[in-house]
């Protein structure tokens, strides 16, 4: 299940087009609920499709970025905790850290488990000095004055 959704764009066009089922049996006259659940999961698409814009790169890379003054972020597709740091950082900060999908690579999930004493707990963002999870609005604040001050990825 883990490697069907690795791919960030799998998610929302999943829900889109399930959302856009539900839509038309509600045109066709099945129901009110079906227009409820088209809205519910429209939204959901639209809210995850941030995701999308977003590269994965190797776990061999990541102690080289970290040690020249970058920011690894480790993240997983479908995460609601991910896709707010996301949409938060904005279109050019999206490009400043070094993103790790911990779903489409085993090495990059192991890589993790030892910073939450062996969970997969994500966003979890990786500094030279520190590694903290973005859980709450502070850390959300904390995250992202890392990644604006943290060299950009390339």
């Amino acid at each position: 299940m883990r490697r069907l959704f690795s791919k960030p764009w799998l998610l929302p066009a999943l829900m889109a087009l399930v959302g856009l089922l539900f839509l038309y049996w509600g045109v066709i006259g099945r129901g009110v609920m079906n227009y409820v659940a088209a809205a519910i999961l429209l939204f959901f698409a639209v809210r995850f499709v941030s995701s999308t814009s977003i590269t994965s790169h190797p776990v061999s890379g990541i102690d080289e970025h970290v040690a020249s003054g970058g920011v690894v972020v480790f993240w997983r597709p479908g995460c609601q905790f991910c896709a707010r740091l996301i949409r938060e950082l904005g279109a050019e900060d999206r490009r400043r850290p070094y993103w790790v999908n911990i779903w489409d690579d085993p090495e990059a999930a192991a890589r993790l488990r030892p910073y939450n004493e062996g969970n997969e707990t994500v966003p979890n963002v990786l500094t030279a000095d520190e590694h903290f999870v973005a859980k709450d609005p502070e850390s959300y604040d904390r995250a992202k004055s890392v990644i604006k001050s943290a060299r950009a990825v390339g």
